[in-house]
């Protein structure tokens, strides 16, 4: 299942960023849960031209903010985040 929420990267640009969530496997090493799939859309469309420029901080950064999202909507049984 896919997760959304927006944000702004690069100084102020909104996005929104949706994402999938891996279950934890143990078998195969993977005691928590772990981000399985990431990506960037800009007014309703994929960004790759602006994942290209994304920063390995910036990476970390998002994948900050994706678990922290996937966390609250876990909490709250939340799918979707509304811009």
């Amino acid at each position: 299942m896919s997760f959304n929420f927006c944000t702004t990267v690069r100084g102020g640009m909104p996005v929104r960023v949706w994402f999938d969530i891996g279950s934890p496997d143990p078998s195969a090493g993977l005691f928590t849960p772990f981000i399985e799939d990431l990506w960037l859309e800009v007014k309703g469309r994929r960004a790759a031209w602006l994942e290209n420029r994304l920063t390995p901080i910036d990476w970390t950064a998002l994948e900050d903010e994706v678990l922290e999202a996937w966390g609250e909507s876990f909490a709250t049984k939340l799918h979707v985040y509304r811009c």
